[in-house]
């Protein structure tokens, strides 16, 4: 289905999938395709509750076990990028940071 879309992108001039050498130009050869697939993951800095946490890592669970999405598209794995990206659903609220120095950084402040 995927290929489908594509042709009829090319067929309306949309998209030109010729490739960029001259050498393949002059023989319409098919440019490479890159997908990249945006996959999403549960960060640690979200505040949920007990409930809706187990709910998420569930989810997460069903996702890592299941169909994968290149393979769902029926894209080829040497064609597919996988992006990964965290996702927040509920940030931090109270977020304290104290900084910890090394005997390094003390000795040089002391100097």
């Amino acid at each position: 289905m995927f290929k489908k879309v594509v042709e009829d992108l090319v067929a309306n001039r949309e998209v030109n999938v010729t490739s960029r050498y001259e050498s393949q130009q002059r023989n319409n050869v098919t440019g490479d395709f890159q997908f990249v697939v945006m996959e999403k993951f549960l960060s640690q800095d979200n505040e949920l509750p007990f409930f809706e946490k187990l709910i998420m890592r569930i989810y997460f669970w069903v996702k890592e076990v299941s169909l994968s999405e290149e393979k769902g598209f029926g894209l080829e794995q040497s064609k597919v990028q996988v992006e990964k990206f965290p996702l927040i659903v509920a940030p931090l609220s109270k977020l304290k940071l104290k900084r910890i120095y090394t005997d390094e950084e003390e000795e040089e402040e002391v100097s």
